[in-house]
């Protein structure tokens, strides 16, 4: 995982260098994937927001080099860790109501610790890139199917919207791969 952001980093740096002002990619595709897909998408608009909504469409994910400038990538679990972390009422949420004038009498309770809710292993996560030492592409689709065979294809990942089912993580997390999503 300690080389995925050098390598990003590197990536960028040569895009810059090269006088690139945006960076797409696509897990799995090469650059005559790409060259295709965006001929296709050149050859319905002009404007750059509907030619970057057409390349997502495509499964590309494209961010101009000042919008990379701004990314950080964390893993699911921090994701999921800062997420848990927020107040569970937004901040601009109504006070409650006073306090009775009259005190209530005084009670004893006892307050059982709460229990973490099993998290659904259909629910969606995001996942902006997988990560896992020594491991390229066909390991992660050799993974994936191994994973699919116990699982179901319920769980099949959403290449398009880029995610998978928690429980198809969960899988993958198991053996080695390390899911990133965006901060």
């Amino acid at each position: 995982m300690r080389l995925t952001r050098p390598l990003f980093l590197s990536a960028l740096t040569l895009g810059l260098l090269a006088g690139c002002t945006s960076v797409s990619f696509k897990q799995g595709a090469g650059g005559a994937d790409y060259r295709r897909d965006e001929r296709a998408c050149m050859g319905t608009t002009t404007e750059r927001t509907a030619f970057i909504q057409c390349m997502e469409t495509k499964g590309w994910w494209t961010r101009s080099t000042e919008e990379l400038s701004q990314i950080t990538l964390v893993s699911v679990e921090e994701s999921d860790a800062a997420a848990e972390a927020q107040p569970a009422t937004p901040a601009d949420a109504p006070a409650p109501a006073a306090a009775p004038a009259k005190p209530a009498p005084r009670t004893t309770t006892t307050i059982a610790p709460a229990v973490a809710a099993p998290k659904d292993p259909l629910a969606r996560l995001r996942i902006a890139m997988w990560s896992k030492m020594g491991a390229g592409a066909n390991e992660l689709i050799a993974d994936q199917t191994q994973c699919l065979s116990t699982l179901g294809e319920a769980h099949a990942p959403d290449t398009t919207a880029g995610t998978v089912t928690r429980g198809l993580y969960e899988c993958l997390r198991k053996q080695g791969w390390t899911g990133l999503t965006f901060r």
